[in-house]
Formats: structure tokens, sequence, C-alpha cells
């Protein structure tokens, strides 16, 4: 049986089951009789049950208010998010789109969140580490919550039955006189709804953190990774670096149908989680970008700005999120997003600008260039330790398979001009085919990080 058929299963039509098989134990042993016909009842309780199952997608994310929380950290945010603190913005605009955010934006968002957790709900792949948690901790959260309703009804039907009997077609039960009998079957009930409780209580704050998880969220793809985010890199990483001919013997080590089964079985796991979230955070981007730009076309802008600002958005959503992974400061990450966008907004006015604003534009990406670069081998552990040269970290893009060997010739032929700039043994201009190349080349080894 499947974790997704647990929820039904154990979720929900185990505690009304144990609600009959507890009323037949009762009688059985108080009355010496079993009442037959409370089966045809239960029966019926299998479609209620079920159309609970499918409408529990919705529940959760009604209790658990997700989306809700989701909506607010969005809103809490908004400036960083949605790249409004960038100062290419003018302040009519940035007040005029953070409005438009708000009250247009942010509630398709939240729309989107809930459709990227109710549309897979039944078609989760339990092969996943964080889709069979999630339904696991479903399973939990809805049992906690049919078993706590149902004890509390038991709770109330022990305090009734002090008073009268309950006298039914298919059920008879007597009245319990006993007072000590009606305490010690009200606080065994109200244990259990205390229990329920605290394990509602604990479920929902595990599960409320795995939809996010799961979902299309911005925030996520926002902000910072998981612990359990960076073990499962480091635990890929880990396998590239493994002395596999140190532990095997080169011979044996090379023998592939062996070692392709023991690196598959070991990097299944992780492999499958990482690229069910690349997908996830590439599917958000672009859901995200459509909506941004559905929201741009309604608002009083010209093409030009519009456009200006799609681009913006969408430059903030490819590059910047590779360089938050890889830069660990923030005010590191914030002066390389203003230096790209800087540049991105010169080489649309280039004709426009002076030759000192067209030499300080290549300056400044030439600087978040090399920076970059530096981060790319720091994260994937190989920046040269001895010759920290330029040179030294070229050739270290090239053996990483960063760098092409004809961007690496483009590269020489820029930093001669950049070092010409600085050491004024040349004409102080830059041209922007120039700048562009430099950026194309930054944009795609960032692609390949």
């Amino acid at each position: 049986m499947t974790l997704r058929e647990n929820r039904f299963v154990i979720g929900i039509l185990f505690p009304f089951m144990y609600e009959i098989g507890l009323i037949e134990a009762y009688l059985f042993f108080m009355a010496n009789r079993v009442e037959l016909f409370l089966f045809l009842p239960a029966l019926f309780l299998v479609f209620p049950s079920y159309m609970f199952y499918v409408y529990s997608p919705y529940i959760i994310l009604k209790v658990t208010k997700a989306a809700e929380k989701y909506h607010k950290e969005l809103s809490e945010d908004l400036d960083k998010i949605f790249y409004l603190d960038s100062i290419h913005l003018e302040a009519n605009i940035k007040e005029d789109l953070r409005q438009n955010i708000r009250l247009i934006l942010l509630p398709e968002l939240k729309n989107v969140f809930r459709r990227g957790y109710i549309d897979p709900y039944f078609t989760r792949n339990d092969a996943i580490p964080n889709e069979r948690l999630c339904s696991f901790r479903e399973t939990l959260f809805l049992f906690s919550i049919s078993f706590g309703l149902i004890n509390v009804l038991n709770t109330t039907t022990i305090a009734y039955l002090h008073y009268s009997s309950i006298d039914l077609d298919f059920l008879y039960i007597d009245q319990i006189i006993n007072l000590q009998n009606v305490f010690f079957f009200g606080l065994m009930f109200l244990s259990f709804v205390f229990v329920s409780g605290f394990l509602f209580l604990h479920s929902r704050r595990i599960v409320t953190s795995l939809i996010n998880q799961l979902s299309y969220n911005l925030v996520v793809t926002a902000h910072s990774e998981t612990f359990n985010d960076q073990s499962r890199h480091i635990e890929l990483e880990s396998l590239r670096k493994f002395p596999l001919e140190d532990r095997l013997g080169r011979k044996l080590a090379g023998n592939w149908d062996l070692v392709s089964k023991l690196y598959f079985e070991f990097i299944e796991s992780p492999l499958n989680e990482e690229i069910r979230e690349f997908s996830q955070r590439e599917v958000a981007k672009t859901l995200v970008l459509k909506q941004y730009s559905l929201m741009l076309s309604k608002m009083d802008l010209s093409p030009e700005k519009r456009k200006e600002l799609e681009l913006q958005f969408y430059l903030g959503q490819e590059i910047t999120g590779v360089i938050e992974e890889l830069v660990s400061t923030e005010e590191e990450t914030e002066s390389i997003k203003i230096d790209i966008l800087y540049t991105r907004k010169k080489l649309e006015r280039w004709e426009e600008s002076t030759n000192d604003e067209q030499i300080s534009t290549f300056l400044f990406l030439w600087r978040s260039v090399e920076s970059l670069f530096r981060h790319a081998l720091w994260k994937r552990d190989a920046y040269p330790k001895d010759d920290q040269s330029w040179l030294s970290i070229v050739n270290s893009l090239l053996r990483e398979r960063l760098l092409t060997v004809q961007e690496n010739k483009s590269l020489k032929f820029i930093r001669q001009h950049r070092n010409g700039l600085l050491h004024r043994s040349q004409d102080r201009y830059t041209t922007k085919e120039d700048v562009e190349t430099l950026l194309n080349i930054l944009e795609r080894v960032l692609d390949r990080v």
C-alpha cells in the first residue's frame, strides 16, 4: 500500500472503523451482544470518507494557512523578492509597481502556490524523499483531525449516556448510571482528544514547511538553502571526489558495469530530489514572470519602460538567483547585482552615454566578472590554492568546463583592453561589443555552474 493510499485508509477511514469497532466491543462486553446492523450505516460512511479525502488538500491548506503565510512572506519582503530596491527605478514607478504587485500579482501568486500543492496531491512520487515525507505527515495530520473529532463526539456521547440511553432502529446503548464508568470513559476519550491535539499541532507545523518546499514557492527560490538542501548537495559532491581507484584499484574501478551500479544506488535518491527541485524552481520562475508581465501590461507604462522592467525582473530571476547561491555575503551580492543591472541599462542607451560612463560600465562589469569567477570555482572546490593569478583562475575554469576555449580567447582580448584602460597605455574608450561579449560570457559561465 502506497503512502497516498495510507492517507485515505489510515488518515481518514481507520478512525471511523475504530468508532464502529469501539461500539461493538462496548456492547459485547457490557451487554453480551453484537449489533450486526451497525455495519450497514458503517458502509454509508465510506462515501463521505472518500469525499473527505478528495477535499483533503483544500482542508489541509485551509487549516495550515500555508498559502496565507506565503502571501504574507511575499508582502513583507516585497522589495527584495521583486527587485524593487534597484537604483534604476524612479520613485513614482516604484510606488506604482509596489501597489500593483500587492493588488494584482500577489493574489495570483497565492493561487499558483495553491495549485502547485493541490494538483499533484494524488499523483506524488513516493520515491522522492520530500514527497514521501509529506505524504506521511499528511497521513498523521488527517488522522489527528478525524480521530480527535471522533473522540470529542465520544466524550459528548458518554456525558449524554449518563442521563439517557440511545435507542435507534439499528443501535441500542443502555444508560450508564455508574458515575465511575462515566468518569473512566470520559477521561479516556479526553486523553485521546489531547493526544490528537498534540499530534495535530506538531504535524501542522511540519506539513506547512513541506508544502512550502513542494509547491511553486518564490520565497524559497529567492532565499537561502535549507540544511537538507545543503546536506544533499554535499552528498552529491562527495561522489565526485570519492577516490574510487584507491579503494578498488584501477582495473576494477574501470569496470563501468560495476561502478555505474554502485553509483546509481547511491545517487538515485538525492539526484531525484535535485532534479525535482530544479524543475520546480524553473516552473516557479516561468509562472511568476508570466504573471509579472500580465501585471505590467495593465499598468500605464510605455512599451520601452515595460520591456525594461520585464528584462530587469528576468535578470533578477535568472542571474541573481545563481549569484545569491555563489556569494555568501549580502553586501557583495547586492553590489554585483547593481553592477549587472547598471550594465544592462547602459547597453540599452549606449549611444546616449558619455565616454566616462561607458568606461565605468565596462570596469564595473569586469569587477563583478572576476568576483563571480572566483566564487564559481570555490563552489566547485576547484579554486587554485597556490597560484591565484588571473591566468590560473581561467585555466581552472577551462578544466572545470565552465569556460570554453573560444570564450577564453575573447576574454584575453577584453582583458588586454581593460589593462590598457587602467594603466592609461591606450586611448581611454570602450566599445559596446566588448561589454556585450563580457556580459554574455558571464551569463554562460553562471548557467554552467
